[in-house]
């Protein structure tokens, strides 16, 4: 898996390619803390368009990895998953949904909108 990290507009853009990989898991998510304990406040979008699904138990670790994200202030958006993905994602939200969009330019505008 690669991951290739941007700023748009005050957004941290987190963007996922490749096939998910249990050893990428740990720098990602090491990332994605150090960013939360910078900016508590972080907007944070990971993008999934990129990511190729391998198997359910890859998957379900992946999630549940990005689910503890989920109780953060401000929790990270998702988008350009694959239906794959998604039905993953739903079955391990429990306590608290993931924020999903279609796409890059819609999980921004969510941004935007909690702004104004």
């Amino acid at each position: 898996m690669k991951t290739q990290i941007r700023n748009v507009d005050g957004t941290t853009i987190v963007e996922l390619s490749g096939y998910i990989d249990y050893e990428t898991m740990g720098p990602l998510t090491q990332h994605l803390e150090d960013l939360y304990k910078q900016e508590p406040t972080a907007r944070v979008v990971i993008n999934l368009r990129g990511l190729n699904f391998v198997g359910s138990s890859g998957i379900s670790s992946f999630v549940k990895a990005l689910r503890m994200f989920n109780r953060k202030n401000s929790k990270p958006s998702y988008c350009g998953m694959k239906s794959e993905f998604r039905r993953m994602f739903r079955l391990f939200e429990d306590q608290g949904a993931f924020d999903i969009f279609e796409d890059e330019n819609t999980a921004l505008a969510h941004y935007s909108k909690e702004t104004h």
